[in-house]
């Protein structure tokens, strides 16, 4: 288990403005420029950095009279002839001390490949650790890393490691000190060990790179981890108080008459599954068995020596792990993460990022589950779960001038649910069109890298049929970005302004306009024009950013506006719109060692959001701060305060709604993550002035590493809430329109198991367990009487017991007292159980060639009981509920030619 350092807060993404949040504004501001003056020992190490002379750069020999045999020793003649490469100094614990222990390394090269040799001398040899994981998996090892900027542009690079066991991890950096650690090369390396300590002997096949040719410079450094001392060495050190990884890099110079070699990879893949249900009598299709196969291939080749195309037709990503239960009583989509492959990949070119999780490019919308449903006709009617990807490909790339340029393109076919009426009679429904998406990167790399200009743009068409013309046919954004690094890298300013425009039939904008991202419709919002003959709907959003990114002061200030037209859904991910923000954040970092902390973290964050009718929507500040001691062990702890505004989504598309003043804090501590047995646990909770609405949350993790290649953690969960003011929904009665809200208990506990046994580097198993628990309980009903009120109880009227009844498990409201129900509530308690679990045998039988062993399983139920079963007879009723299992076989093969 990692240690945890919280990221500075820019607060919600729904916007204000009152004096307060201007005198925060304005000492946040001040706090920043201090910073910039104070004298601290960092800052002042971060000066000298920058004036220094540069290094001599690391040097490559041309392997003679053959390249050597990589088994990892390094008795080959060849590394004979190499140059040491020494000089490796302490990052943590001691920054800027040499390494305890003594570390070379040599570099070779072919036409084909660079090898890279570290010896890793060790006075306590026996103390090596090696944990046997599955690829790309971090754990408390000892590590030697090999960081490669072929491009030489300070900004990315390849990097390659492998821990003392032999297990090899590779991630691609990416604007300086960003990772992708899904990126997947095919490369070799091998360890050994000896009573001196352990060797690292890497072959990085050029292949795997991209660089112009006859380019005789990397960028370059390695890395080495000491385990038991928590100790990191590089050859150059990356300074704590300076921003970027990849701008710290040294050179690797001596490389004559390279050739970008040519690179086609084909991954061609089978797979078979098998999923078992439990029949429903009479239904065709669900008979409880279902089988199919499939084929399909990878494809990745290179253009250019820069530019690289990669391909899929029919994916398959029966291997993937699924998402977890939720229940979400909001108005707003819930966020998943990507976990496919070949969308994951190349995150650093296809990202353009409006907020936390907010993006013009999510691609998880590709391969979406059909947004129709069939009509069963008094009958049955299949439920397709999956849109079938018929192909996707990216061409990517850089030029040695700077041009970074990226395509993404995908067509998912048109998908059809099979129906059988209650005659007998077969019929088809389209519930997903035929669909096509591109996406296009362009930006250029001015100054060295220190400044990037960019445009982003996406495009949707959906090929509509007279049913789904409530679906918009064609989606566009075009965004242009910027980021600007002076003073040595220390300051920067950043920001974009993105364009969207969707298209689609007046019942397909309208719908647009009333959604929950939009809300056009608002009674009293008079800077809004709901037009029900639209056919098109345009947007437009802006932020602007400077930061602080150097020294022990750092911090930013930044404003954001995102018009109500903004609409970006149909490729990228977007919860809101209509607002103005301002934000401001100062940290105060300690980064060397002292009596108590190694390190400590002191942020400081403001906020304040307003919509485009000026309308204040809430003012916030926090402070948090997280550590870690001498030990290794650490925390954090924060506290926020929200003061309400005037919400324009509380009411569902109603009048805007003033929302209570709000609390929360958190608070959780970690141990030592080298040990075998680790864990790290979390509180939480807030409280509202006025309304009684309250929360609170703990989450627990335990790991346990009993053998070198046997891991194993547990982490339940717990969280009670009482929200006194939970939409239910909107009701015409009585002649007038009646907003209806409930008061909720709910309670929701999970447990997420998983385990992994790796048999050797290229064969593991990997288990996921979770089952999930969630109830809510209504003990009462209001409805909005005031959304404007001077006090919560002003803005609302209760129900009373003589008002609200029951008739045959449902609930109804009588208004008049004339014993009839004006409104129908129906149920709304619930009680949801969930079991889903995924365990994967990985096996790389061959170097990039892969068979995958799957089974999937799964178990839900619902009620409407709305009463928390207990962690006990809530999982005896999950395993009463229906289960489902999928088994998957899946075999790829890795040609190279």
């Amino acid at each position: 288990m990692a240690s945890k350092e919280l990221t500075p807060i820019r607060g919600p993404t729904t916007p204000t403005c009152s004096m307060a949040a201007r005198v925060l504004s304005s000492a946040a501001g001040l706090l920043l420029l201090l910073g910039a003056a104070v004298p601290a020992r960092a800052q002042n190490s971060s000066d000298a950095v920058s004036s220094r002379v540069a290094p001599p750069p690391a040097v490559a020999i041309r392997a003679n009279p053959h390249a050597p045999n990589i088994d990892g020793k390094l008795d080959d003649e060849a590394w004979q002839s190499a140059q040491v490469i020494t000089g490796f100094v302490q990052r943590d614990p001691d920054e800027g001390e040499p390494g305890t222990e003594r570390t070379e390394a040599r570099v070779l090269y072919t036409n084909a490949a660079l090898f890279v040799a570290v010896r890793a001398h060790d006075s306590q040899a026996d103390r090596i650790a090696g944990n046997l994981t599955r690829r790309d998996e971090w754990s408390p090892s000892d590590w030697i890393g090999i960081g490669i900027d072929s491009y030489r542009d300070r900004r990315t690079a390849f990097y390659f490691s492998v821990n003392a066991a032999g297990v090899k991890r590779d991630v691609y950096y990416y604007n300086d000190n960003w990772q992708d650690d899904s990126w997947n090369a095919v490369w070799d390396v091998a360890v050994s060990r000896d009573p001196e300590g352990w060797t690292a002997e890497f072959r990085i096949p050029f292949s795997q790179l991209r660089f112009a040719a006859d380019q005789d410079q990397f960028g370059f450094n390695i890395y080495r981890r000491i385990n038991r001392r928590a100790e990191e060495q590089w050859w150059r050190l990356p300074p704590k108080d300076e921003s970027g990884m990849v701008s710290q890099y040294g050179d690797l110079v001596g490389l004559q008459g390279l050739k970008p070699p040519r690179r086609v990879e084909i991954i061609p893949y089978v797979s078979g599954t098998n999923i078992q249900s439990q029949a429903v009598p009479g239904d065709p299709f669900n008979t409880g068995q279902d089988r199919y196969g499939a084929a399909g291939f990878d494809l990745n080749m290179g253009i250019t020596s820069n530019f690289t195309l990669q391909a899929t037709f029919n994916p398959d990503f029966g291997q993937v792990e699924a998402d977890p239960a939720v229940v979400n009583l909001s108005a707003f989509e819930t966020f998943f993460p990507e976990k496919r492959p070949f969308f994951i990949e190349g995150q650093d070119v296809f990202s353009f990022r409006l907020g936390h999780r907010e993006q013009l490019f999510y691609t998880r919308r590709i391969g979406r589950r059909p947004q129709g449903e069939a009509d069963p006709r008094d009958g049955y009617a299949e439920s397709v779960l999956w849109t079938t990807i018929l192909g996707a490909a990216k061409l990517s790339g850089k030029t040695q001038s700077g041009w970074t340029l990226g395509f993404t393109g995908a067509v998912t076919a048109e998908e059809e649910a099979k129906v059988i009426d209650g005659d007998g009679n077969p019929h088809e429904d389209i519930v997903e069109p035929r669909s096509y998406y591109g996406v296009l990167r362009v930006s250029k790399d001015l100054r060295g890298g220190q400044t990037q200009v960019g445009m982003f743009g996406t495009a949707m068409h959906r090929s509509l049929t007279p049913d789904l013309q409530w679906l918009r046919s064609d989606a566009y954004t075009l965004g242009l970005n910027f980021e600007h690094r002076f003073l040595n890298d220390g300051y920067s300013i950043n920001g974009y302004v993105v364009g969207s425009n969707v298209r689609g039939s007046q019942e397909a904008i309208t719908e647009t306009q009333l959604n929950s991202t939009h809300y056009y419709q608002r009674p009293d919002a008079d800077y809004l024009t709901f037009d029900s003959t639209r056919t098109s709907l345009s947007g437009m959003s802006a932020d602007l950013t400077f930061e602080k990114r150097s020294g022990n002061w750092r911090g930013a200030i930044g404003g954001t506006t995102r018009s109500p037209g903004l609409e970006v859904n149909d490729v990228g991910f977007q919860q809101n719109a209509d607002y103005w923000n301002q934000w401001a954040w100062v940290q105060r970092r300690w980064v060397q060692p002292g009596k108590v902390f190694r390190r400590f973290y002191l942020n400081f964050n403001q906020w304040s959001n307003w919509n485009y009718g000026w309308d204040r929507v809430n003012t916030g500040a926090n402070f948090n701060f997280n550590y870690t001691f001498l030990n290794y062990w650490g925390g954090y702890a924060g506290m926020s305060r929200n003061l309400g505004g005037l919400s324009g989504t509380a009411l569902r598309g109603g009048p805007g709604f003033i929302t209570p003043n709000r609390t929360n804090a958190w608070f959780g501590w970690w141990t030592d993550g080298r040990k075998p047995l680790r864990g790290e646990i979390e509180f939480w909770g807030g409280k509202e002035d006025e309304s009684g609405g309250w929360n609170w949350g703990t989450e627990l993790e335990l790991a346990w590493r009993p053998l070198s290649n046997l891991d194993l953690s547990v982490a339940p969960g717990l969280s009670k809430r009482f929200n006194s003011w939970q939409y239910l929904q909107e009701d015409e009665a009585l002649g007038e329109t009646r907003y209806v809200f409930g008061e909720i208990h709910q309670t929701t506990t999970s447990m997420t198991f998983r385990g992994s046994l790796t048999f050797t580097p290229n064969i593991s198993l990997q288990i996921y367990a979770e089952p999930f628990i969630s109830s809510g309980n209504y003990v009462g009903y209001r409805e909005v009487d005031d959304p404007r009120g001077e006090t919560f109880a002003d803005r609302f009227t209760d129900y009373t017991d003589d008002q609200v009844f029951e008739e045959d498990g449902e609930f109804f409201v009588d208004l008049d007292g004339n014993g009839e129900a004006d409104i129908e509530l129906d149920n709304p308690n619930f009680t949801f159980l969930s079991f889903r679990s995924n365990v994967v045998l990985r096996w790389e039988y061959v170097l990039g060639s892969t068979i995958f062993l799957v089974w999937q399983h799964g178990r839900e139920d619902d009620t409407s009981d709305g009463t928390f079963p207990g962690a006990g007879r809530g999982l005896s009723q999950i395993f009463d509920a229906p289960g489902n299992n999928m088994f998957v076989v899946k075999v790829t093969y890795w040609l190279s030619l």
